[in-house]
C-alpha cells in the first residue's frame, strides 16, 4: 500500500465513532465476536435521543466536574439515566431486529429509566429519612431497575456478564440453602434485595457506577475530543517517523502508537481497530507474517489500559476501593507499563532481526519535524492534566480544565480546529463509549451488592485460603486463572470489581504484614486486562486477526507468546513490591528500587529473547532454555536465586559472543 493510500485510509478510519462500528462489521466475518453486538444505524430524527443523552452527559458532567458532584444517589442516577437513554436508543434487541429505527418497546425502557431517576430526585429527602424501610413503590421500582440493568447489560456488554449478574441474584433469592458448604446461606426476600440494589449506594448505584459518574465519562470525553483534533493520527505519524526506519520499524510503530493511544482510549479492541488499520498492513508489507502482525497490535493495544496517565476505567475504581488519590494509582503503574512495552518492543526487534527485516526507506515515512510542527500542541492538554493531578487537584477538575484548554488550543491550527460538527461528533462518541463502561459498572454493582449482603466475600476468602493451604504462590496462581477466566467476554472494569471483591481480600490475608494494598488489586487488574488477548474469547485478538486476515487461534497463541512477560509481571509485583508500590513505601531504600527495576528489565528482555529465538543473534535450543530459566530465576525475591538468573543470562551473552553458530548443538 502506498503512503498516499495509507494516508487516505487513515483519514477515513481515524474516528472512534459510529464509523468504527461500521468498519468492524465490514472487516470481521463474525461480528458476534465483539462486545458491540447490535448497534443501530440511525438517521434523521431517530438520532435525537442519542443527541439528548450525549448532550445531557456533557452538560451535567462538565458542571459537576467543576463545581462538585451531587449527593451520591442523585449524581449516579442522573448519570445512569442518560446512559440508559443512549443504550436503548443505540443497541437493538437482537441482530435480527430492525436497525434503522428505535422500536416502541425501547421508548418504554427509556421512559422507565427517566421515571426511576426522577423518583429519586423528587423524593430524595423522604428516602433518606426512611432509609431501610422501603414502601411498595420502592420495591416495584427496584425490581424494574434490576430488569432494565440486566437488559442493558445484555445489549451493550454481552450475555456473559448478564448471566453472572443473574446467577448472583438467584444465589440471593433462591439458591442459598442449596449451595454446598460455606456457600450456603438463608435466602433474602425480593423486598430486601430490590431496595438494597436500588436505593442504597452499595448496589446498582454503588462505587463502580459512582466512579463512572464522577471520573470515567470525563476522561472518555477528553480522549474523544483529543481524537477529533487529530491526536490519534498524530500519535501514529509520530511513532512511525520515530521508529519506522529501524529494523522491524512498522511493528515498533504499532507498539509506540498503541501505547500513546492508551492516553486517549481505554479499550483494547478500539485501539486495535484504530491503529491496526494502519500498522498491520504495513507490518505485512515489510515481511512480517500475517499471524505475527495480527498479534503485535492487540498486545500493544491491550497495554493501553495500563498506560498512565489515563489508563482503563477500572483504575479509577481501584483508587476508590483503596481510598487513595487517583494520581497514586498512576504513579504505581508507571514502571509496570514501561516493562510491559519494553518486553514487547524487544520481542518485535528480536523477531525482525531473526527473519532479517530492515526498516522502511525514510522517503516513505512521515517527516518527524512536520509531524511535530503540526501536532506538538496536542500534547499540551495531556501534560496539563498530569501537572494538575500531581499538584493535588481532583481528577474531575483536572480533566475539565484540560478539556477547556484542549478546545482553546485546537483553534490555533486549521488542521486541529474543533468545528461545531466535530464537537458534536466527539460528544456522541464519548456518550456511546461510556455506555459499555457504565452499564458494566451497574451490573457489577448487582454482583458486589449481593456479595456484601450474603457475606460471600468473606466466605470466598476462606475458601481460597483453604485451597492454597496458606501458600502464597498457589493462591496467586488461583487468582490469576480466576481473573483470566472471568475476564473472558467480561469488560475489564466489571472483572476487576468482582475480583477485587472476592479474590483480593484472600491475597491480602496471605501477603506479608503491612504490604501495600495496591499490590493484590493491581495483580487481579492486570490479569483482567490480559483476558482480552487470552484464548478462547480474546476480543482484541479477533480484531487484529480480522485485519491481518489470519487464523484467530494462531494469532491468539502468538499474542500470548508476545505478552508472556505481561503474564509474569503481576507475580513480580508481589515478590518485588518496590517496582509497583514505591510511592506507598515511605521507607523504601533507593538501592532496593533500582534492584527491583533491574530484575524486571532482565525478566522482560530475557523472556522476549527466549520466545523469539534471538538475542545477540539467533539462539540455539540450549540458549533459549537457558534464557527461560534465567528469566524465571529473577522473579522471586531471593538474592542468590536472582544472581543465578542474571548469571545465566550473562552466560547466554558470552556464548553468543564467543561461539559461532555452526558450533552450537
Amino acid at each position: 500500500m502506498s503512503k498516499e493510500g495509507i494516508d487516505k485510509k487513515l483519514e477515513k478510519d481515524s474516528s472512534l465513532s459510529e464509523d468504527l462500528t461500521i468498519k468492524k462489521e465490514k472487516i470481521v466475518e463474525n461480528p458476534e465476536d465483539f462486545e458491540f453486538k447490535a448497534k443501530r444505524e440511525l438517521k434523521g430524527y431517530w438520532i435525537i435521543p442519542i443527541l439528548i443523552g450525549s448532550g445531557g452527559l456533557f452538560i451535567f458532567h462538565m458542571y459537576t466536574g467543576w463545581f462538585g458532584a451531587y449527593f451520591s444517589l442523585i449524581q449516579r442516577s442522573i448519570h445512569f439515566m442518560f446512559i440508559l437513554i443512549i443504550t436503548f436508543s443505540l443497541f437493538a434487541w437482537s441482530e435480527k431486529s430492525r436497525r434503522d429505527k428505535i422500536q416502541w418497546y425501547d421508548f418504554i425502557f427509556i421512559g422507565l429509566a427517566i421515571l426511576l431517576c426522577f423518583y429519586i430526585l423528587i423524593n430524595i429527602h423522604e428516602l433518606v429519612w426512611r432509609a431501610g424501610s422501603p414502601n411498595q413503590i420502592d420495591v416495584i421500582l427496584g425490581v424494574i431497575l434490576i430488569i432494565i440493568t440486566l437488559e442493558a447489560t445484555r445489549r451493550a456488554v454481552g450475555k456473559p456478564l448478564m448471566l453472572v449478574a443473574i446467577f448472583f441474584l438467584l444465589y440471593a433469592l433462591v439458591l442459598g440453602p442449596y449451595m454446598p458448604g460455606r456457600f450456603a446461606h438463608g435466602t433474602f426476600s425480593i423486598r430486601r434485595v430490590a431496595y438494597y440494589l436500588y436505593l442504597t449506594d452499595a448496589g446498582i448505584f454503588g462505587t463502580p457506577l459512582g466512579v463512572s459518574a464522577n471520573f470515567v465519562y470525563l476522561f472518555i470525553l477528553f480522549g474523544s475530543i483529543l481524537n477529533k483534533t487529530g491526536a490519534g493520527q498524530f500519535f501514529i505519524d509520530f511513532a512511525t517517523a520515530l521508529t519506522g526506519y529501524t529494523r522491524g520499524g512498522p511493528a515498533k510503530a504499532a507498539v509506540v502508537s498503541s501505547g500513546m493511544m492508551g492516553t486517549i482510549s481505554g479499550s483494547s479492541t478500539a485501539n486495535t481497530v484504530t491503529t491496526g488499520s494502519f500498522t498491520i498492513p504495513l507490518m505485512k508489507s515489510v515481511g512480517y507474517s500475517s499471524v505475527f502482525a495480527g498479534a503485535v497490535e492487540p498486545v500493544a493495544s491491550t497495554g493501553g489500559q495500563i498506560m498512565p496517565p489515563v489508563m482503563g476505567a477500572a483504575a479509577f475504581i481501584m483508587a476508590e476501593f483503596l481510598g487513595v488519590p487517583y494520581i497514586e494509582v498512576v504513579k504505581a503503574a508507571i514502571f509496570p507499563a514501561i516493562f510491559y512495552y519494553l518486553a514487547l518492543f524487544m520481542a518485535v526487534d528480536f523477531r525482525a532481526a531473526r527473519i532479517g527485516l530492515v526498516g522502511l526507506p525514510k522517503d516513505k515515512l512521515p517527516s518527524l519535524i512536520k509531524t511535530l510542527k503540526i501536532g506538538w500542541i496536542l500534547l499540551a492538554p495531556i501534560f496539563i492534566l498530569i501537572y494538575l493531578l500531581i499538584n493535588g487537584y481532583s481528577p474531575q477538575k483536572s480533566v475539565v480544565s484540560s478539556i477547556v484548554v484542549l478546545l482553546a488550543i485546537s483553534m490555533i491550527n486549521v488542521k486541529t480546529r474543533m468545528t461545531p460538527k466535530k464537537l458534536m461528533e466527539a460528544l456522541v462518541d464519548a456518550g456511546i463509549a461510556s455506555t459499555t463502561v457504565a452499564v458494566a459498572c451497574a451490573a457489577a454493582g448487582i454482583i458486589v451488592g449481593i456479595t456484601t449482603m450474603s457475606g460471600l466475600g468473606l466466605k470466598f476468602t476462606g475458601i481460597v485460603f483453604d485451597l492454597s493451604q496458606g501458600i502464597l504462590p498457589i493462591a496467586l496462581f488461583l487468582a490469576s486463572i480466576s481473573s483470566l477466566v472471568l475476564g473472558m467476554g467480561v469488560p475489564t472494569t466489571a472483572n476487576y470489581v468482582i475480583m477485587a471483591t472476592l479474590i483480593a481480600p484472600a491475597l491480602i490475608r496471605l501477603m506479608v504484614e503491612n504490604s501495600p494494598l495496591i499490590i493484590p488489586h493491581l495483580f487481579v487488574f492486570y490479569y483482567g486486562i490480559l483476558a482480552d488477548i487470552t484464548p478462547p474469547v480474546m476480543l482484541a485478538v479477533f480484531a487484529g486477526a480480522a485485519i491481518a486476515r489470519a487464523p484467530a487461534l494462531k494469532v491468539g497463541v502468538e499474542s500470548m507468546k508476545l505478552a508472556l512477560p505481561g503474564y509474569i509481571l503481576p507475580f513480580m509485583f508481589v515478590y518485588h513490591p518496590e517496582i509497583i508500590a514505591w510511592n506507598f513505601m515511605p521507607d523504601l531504600n533507593i538501592v532496593r528500587l533500582i534492584y527491583g527495576i533491574i530484575m524486571a528489565i532482565c525478566m522482560s528482555i530475557g523472556f522476549a529473547g527466549a520466545t523469539q529465538g534471538y538475542f545477540l543473534r539467533k539462539t540455539s535450543q540450549i540458549e533459549r532454555i537457558l534464557l527461560f530459566i534465567g528469566s524465571f530465576c529473577v522473579i522471586p525475591s531471593q538474592l542468590y536465586l536472582n544472581l543465578l538468573g542474571i548469571g545465566i543470562i550473562i552466560l547466554v551473552i558470552v556464548l553468543q559472543t564467543i561461539i559461532k553458530p555452526r558450533e552450537l548443538l
